[in-house]
Order: structure tokens, then sequence, then C-alpha cells
């Protein structure tokens, strides 16, 4: 209920650190049963902590607190052999020297509001309390609820309160209720005692009646604390009502969203805590399905894993909120570099060198430091893991790349003196990483080079913040080219700034002065996974809107990027092959190195690649029968060629120590990782058929002219198959009888390679043309 008469009104309760558990209980039930009351909140106390009024606010901002003087009451007499002190036992008492209210209700905290109490504030008598019993030579009330006037506000009734107080003419074993007893007698309004309904009055293993408005769990017993025989179904009540702060605020914003009356100011406050929260979990909250502290830190976990960091961070925080600490402090740091919100990444990371594994922690440090380009903190970071744990892979990598200098170190591409200058922005791969994207750089500055004589490249790491003196160094080159890659996806290393792999702002894009060009770059999300929030798809726009050339490397990712584009800008968006796929035509490069060198009487070589990551998307928890498959086709091919698996990544391997694990096959592996560009693109072309589930374990033997054949787990590895005509060269994973098909697709390839190499070459050349047609648009405006 809403004032409407200008009065000022006030629930007051005194809490300690003792108490809190019940207090945050009444306070839930309070609001959730009045969601409509505008009243104050006083909360008395005699030192709460910091840490215990934080936790208050979150559920009521704008809380008062008051801190009671225990000085004021060291002259009352207290009860025999009793430890507690004063201020604890009569703090109560403070309530009636608040002077700016008009009438105040006092709830204990061992209460649970179960119905609307509103009306109490608006009752004519001075003062109003549930009797203790319905005896009439029994006129003592019950403490707890309490409602009374400024009347009863004032210097003088303090001053009778103090002076029986001070006599100890009062039961002084019932402390603050006692002394009310004793100075007020039978001069107050009786109430109905379902305001006021003490555990006592039902019997044990019985409910409370169901017009109870409120619950009072007197004696020494408390729910909090562990309850007590006998009152099992009353606790649960009680229970009901000991919600996680989310739940609570869904249940509140369900009420309103159901047409109650709402404080208008709760409902903001709320609203604002939980605007990034799925509304299919707010429901569940609601439902109650969700709401233990555990649960809640598991579906964070889960949102982060799908990519929905703001909605990880919110329920992470609201669960902080709650406890008081968090439970995660690296994955909260993660979720929120994800955000693009890098100092409070970086100071949650700090609270992580606390945890068992520090090492990790400071890895998170450096990397983060050296995204926002804080080199100096970035290697200060790093020292300290690996002095931690000197064998931390991921550590060792990024030691690799900040010992290198410049993010592009190790691309090596052809340069002609009086050339352009041209920025060049992409995934630089560490030492030892994917090889396909350590060899996708050069693939793109070599094309580049076969059409105009290039000078110097400024190499710019995508997944660092492309920031104003990052734009400064652009600008002063003669064009910038993003890519090329799959750099249309969430989460290599999400960032807030523009929902793809280049960590580019906004401002960023409207402060380059020269072209832009995006170079055969993909949409490179698999099947089922998306895109959370706006940022990717506004930050899309005005990246077609500012680019010279949109160019992507299949139809697919034009499709689904034009389908995110506005009707204006989708014609913007044109087919620009990867420069891999037709690295071997380019005069000079890797590819020009190349030369296909094959013993007469060889035994054909197929090489075979099986993709790890990311898991639970590319296999779908069918990896046991896909494996199977792939074991009949090994063992049968086997009588054909010489089988061997192409590792792009250290995690590519893999596949043969579950072969030989699972059904004892032994496959020998070729690490591609370890052989460099050029050893590695010479095994693909020596090699008489690749069988691929990477996208670069068929683009780049395609480039040398090999056959390949597709394992196709993501669509782009269909997409491309359909752009060169050959989708019959692809076969889904979960395809029945694969290890059949595959078997079949091998033979038929290594029965007549020469009419297969031919329709590779072919394509090729039409690869080729196609690329530079769309790189004429960039470079036309250079």
């Amino acid at each position: 209920m809403a004032i409407t008469d200008g009065s000022r009104r006030a629930y007051v309760s005194f809490v300690d650190h003792d108490s809190l558990a019940g207090f945050l209980v009444l306070l839930k039930s309070l609001i959730l049963n009045n969601p409509g009351s505008t009243a104050d909140l006083v909360v008395l106390h005699d030192g709460l902590p910091g840490d215990d009024a934080a936790l208050i606010r979150t559920l009521r901002p704008g809380v008062r607190f008051v801190r009671v003087d225990p000085a004021l009451y060291e002259r009352f007499r207290r009860p025999g052999g009793s430890s507690g002190a004063p201020g604890t036992m009569y703090a109560i008492l403070d309530a009636f020297r608040l002077r700016d209210y008009d009438r105040v209700i006092t709830l204990g905290t061992d209460m649970t509001v179960l119905g609307e109490i509103e009306g109490l504030f608006d009752l004519p008598e001075p003062f109003a309390a549930v009797p203790r019993s319905s005896r009439d030579d029994d006129p003592a009330f019950d403490g707890g609820l309490l409602v009374f006037g400024r009347e009863h506000m004032s210097d003088e009734f303090v001053a009778r309160l103090e002076r029986v107080g001070s006599d100890g003419a009062y039961a002084p074993d019932e402390h603050g209720q006692g002394l009310l007893n004793a100075v007020l007698g039978s001069g107050y309004h009786r109430l109905d005692r379902t305001y006021n309904w003490t555990k006592e009055a039902s019997q044990p293993g019985r409910s409370q009646p169901g017009d109870v408005r409120v619950l009072h769990f007197t004696g020494r017993y408390k729910p909090w604390t562990g309850g007590e025989h006998g009152y099992a179904e009353l606790e649960a009540t009680w229970r009901s009502y000991d919600l996680t702060h989310l739940a609570f605020f869904a249940r509140y914003l369900a009420l309103s969203d159901g047409g109650a009356p709402t404080d208008p100011v709760l409902e903001s406050h709320y609203r604002d805590v939980v605007r990034d929260v799925p509304a299919e979990l707010l429901d569940r909250l609601v439902a109650r399905d969700v709401d233990k502290v555990g649960r809640l830190v598991a579906e964070a976990t889960a949102l982060s894993q799908q990519g929905r960091y703001a909605a990880a961070v919110a329920v992470r925080q609201a669960v902080a909120g709650q406890t008081g600490r968090i439970s995660d402090p690296l994955r909260l740091a993660g979720d929120l570099r994800a955000l693009s919100r890098y100092d409070e990444a970086a100071a949650i990371g700090l609270l992580a060198v606390k945890e068992p594994e520090p090492w990790l922690a400071e890895q998170f440090l450096s990397e983060t430091a050296w995204v926002t380009g804080d080199l100096a903190a970035a290697r200060e970071h790093l020292d300290a893991a690996l002095h931690l744990n000197p064998v931390h892979a991921k550590a060792r990598a990024l030691d690799g790349r900040l010992r290198a200098g410049s993010v592009d170190a190790g691309v090596q591409a052809t340069t002609t003196p009086g050339g352009l200058r041209l920025t060049h922005a992409a995934f630089y791969m560490d030492e030892l990483g994917n090889y396909g994207d350590e060899l996708l750089p050069v693939a793109v500055r070599e094309s580049v080079a076969a059409v105009r004589p290039v000078e110097s490249w400024n190499g710019v790491h995508v997944h660092q913040v492309f920031d104003a003196a990052a734009v400064e160094r652009a600008n002063a080159t003669d064009a910038v080219l993003v890519g090329g890659g799959g750099l249309f996806l969430p989460d290599t290393m999400p960032n807030g700034n523009s929902g793809w792999q280049w960590n580019v702002p906004d401002d960023s894009l409207r402060s380059l002065r020269v072209p832009l060009g995006l170079v055969a770059v993909g949409y490179n999300l698999f099947e089922g996974q998306e895109i959370h929030g706006s940022r990717f798809g506004e930050s899309l726009r005005l990246t077609v809107e500012r680019a010279t050339l949109v160019g992507l490397r299949n139809h697919g990712s034009i499709d689904r990027v034009r389908d995110l584009l506005p009707a204006e800008l989708q014609d913007r968006v044109r087919y620009m092959p990867c420069p891999t796929t037709f690295l071997g035509l380019l005069p000079h490069g890797p590819g020009a190195r190349v030369e296909r060198a094959v013993e007469p009487g060889r035994r054909p070589v197929v090489h075979l690649n099986i993709a790890f990551d990311r898991t639970a998307l590319r296999f779908k928890g069918r990896y046991d029968g896909f494996l199977a498959e792939l074991d009949r086709f090994v063992r049968a091919a086997g009588e054909l060629a010489d089988i061997r698996i192409a590792a792009h990544t250290v995690g590519d391997e893999r596949v043969a120590q579950d072969l030989y694990a699972t059904h004892g096959t032994r496959v020998p592996v070729d690490c591609l990782f370890r052989l460099g560009v050029d050893g590695a693109l010479q095994l693909y072309a020596d090699s008489d058929l690749v069988i691929g589930m990477r996208g670069h374990a068929g683009m780049i033997p395609f480039g040398v002219g090999t056959p390949i054949v597709s394992l196709v787990s993501h669509p782009k590895l269909r997409y491309f198959l359909e752009d060169v005509g050959h989708p019959e060269w692809g076969l889904p994973i979960f395809e029945e009888h694969l290890g059949d098909r595959l078997l079949e697709l091998t033979r038929a390839v290594l029965d007549d390679p020469g009419q297969y190499r031919k329709a590779v070459a072919g394509a090729r050349e039409s690869l080729r043309e196609q690329y530079d047609e769309s790189l004429a648009v960039l470079l036309r405006a250079v």
C-alpha cells in the first residue's frame, strides 16, 4: 500500500550478525507480501559489520542504519544469570528515540511475514500489539510486532522507559518487552493474534492457520540455527522465504508483471540487477526450480559456456551479493573480460591469485594486460606465472608472444621497396599453435603482393583492443586489411567491443581515415551455436558501412551475414575465397616453393585430420560411434594406402591415442604444427588424399593441388565444397555407415587420381580469379 497522506512510516528491526540470516528472510517475506509498500526500513544495530550491511542494502537500497548506544541502558536491571549485553536485550527500545516518523511497525528478526500488514500503519490507536494470552487477568502483550506513533516517539515516553528500567520495576527476564508492558500496562490496542502467531500456538507437527499474517519463532532455537524438534512444518514455511537473492528479485518482479502494485524504487533497482539474466532462468527462479547458491553458480558457468557472458556476470554478481564472497573469481574475471570490462576483470583476477592455483590467475592477468596493450604489466604477471609453474602451456605460449616483440614477427612474406604500406589485422598464431592459422596471414599477404607490390606490413593482432593508438598507426599506412579466417565468431577470445574476433570499438572504426577491407573472412559458428546480445549485429553494421571491401570466404557465410544486415547494406558483402585454396598458384611464398615429389612406385599416402576443439558442439555426445566408424575405415583403407594422422594442433593427436586405446589400432601421426609453414605444406603436396575435419585441413591441401574429402562437423566445410561445385566430396560425420562411405570415396580417388587432381586444378583457377576480382575493389581505393 503506497502512502497517500504524506505521513512518514517505517518498519524497524534490531539486527546483529547472529540474527542477520533471520532478518534477511524477514525482509524478503515482508517485501513479497507487501510489494507496494514505500515505507522506510530502519535497521537498529550496535556495530553491524560492513559486509552484513551490504547484504541488506542489496535487498533494500535506501535502508537507514541507526546505531544503538548501549550505554543508555547500563542502568537497567539485567536478568539473573544472563550474559547478554544490555544493548542487545533492550536495543529495540531505540525505536522510540526516532523523531522523523509518524508511524512505526517493529518486527523481530525471528518473524516471517505471511500476509499484508501495511494496513497497520493506518490504525488510529496510539499503540497496538498482540496480547500474550486471551485471559483477562493477563493484559501483557507479546514483543516482536509493535505499532505506534508520535505519541510514543517522544522525549517524555523515553524518559518513562528509562525511569522504570532504572528502577527495575518490571519483569527483567523479558527485557525490552517486559519494560514496555510495565510502562503501558493494558493501555494498548489489542491486535488479532494472526499478526504475531508464535510457534507454540501451533500444535507440534502442525502448520500455522491459513490466515496468519506474521509467524513468530519465539524461543531459543531459530530456523537458521537448526530449528527445534516438533516444528518442522512451521520451519518449512520459514524456508519457503529463505530464497536466493536472485529468486527473490524474480518473484518480486513477477508480482509486478502480474499487476500487483509495487514500490517503483525497489522495482527499478531489482530490474537493473536482473537486466542481463535470461528470462527463462527468471521463470525457473520464480518456480523455485533453481534456488540454491550452488545451482546458480552452475547456471552461471553454463551461461559462460554458451557465450552469454553478461548473463553469467549478472548471476555471479547476484550470488556474490548474497554470500558476501566471489566463489570463483577467475571465472567471473573471464566473463568480465569477455564483455571488455578489462579494469574490473583485472581487479577480480587479482583475487584469484589467492586461489589454490595462482599461476592461472597470473597468466590471466598477463593476457588481459596484453589485450589492452599494457605490455609491461603483461610481462610482470607472466613472470610471476612462470615462476609458480614453469611448464604451464598457456603461459609459455604467451611468453613466446611477448618475447617476439611484434605480433607478426614469424610471418615471412614478399615485400618490394616503394610498394604499399599496409596494416594487417589478423589472428597471429603462437608457436606450436594451429597450423592453419599459422599459414593464413602468410597466404593473405602473398595474395596481395601477387597483385600489387607491398613495401611493409603493420601487424595488428585482432584480439588486442584496436584503440586510438592503433588507429593512429593504421592511418599512417595506405589501408587496413582484416583477415582472413573465421573472424565472425564470438568465443575464441570474446570481447564486448565488437562481439566478434576483431576487438575494435565503434569509435575506432569511425576514426579510420584509410580504406578498410575485410579479406576472406568467415562466419564460423557451429550449427546450434548462437551469438547473444546486440553488440555483434551493431558492430557488423558499422563495419560494413565503413569498409571499402567486405569479402567473405564462402557463400554460406555471405547468406548468414546478409541476414544480419539491413537491406541497403546486404549487397556490399561479396564472395572472396580463402587465399589458402589457391596458394600453389601464387608466384611467391610457400606455395611457390612447394613441388610435389613422389618416388615412382611409392605406396599412396592418405592423411586424416580430426579436430577436437569445441567437442561438445562438434560431436554432440556421439564421439564413440564416430570413432568406431573411423576405426572401421582405417583398418580397411590400410589395404589401399598408408594412413597417417595430420595434426594441425596438439589436440588433433588425440584421435591416434583414442583409436589405439579403444580399438587397438595404431596410426602414425605427422605433427604439422612442428614442421613449419613450408614443411607442412610440402607434406600436404606429397599426400595423395587428405580427409579433413578442419576447414583448413581441406583448403590448404586443395590449394597445393591435392584431392580432399571433408568430414563435415561444421557448416563451413559444406559451404566450401558447394562453392567449388563438389558437395559429393563431403560426408557428415554422423552419416550412416560412415566408414564404408569414406572407403568408397578413398578408393575412387586412389583409382583415378588424375581426374580428381584435374578437378581441383580447375577449381583453384576459378577461386583465384574471384579472389583477385574482390581484392581489386579495395586496391582501387588505395
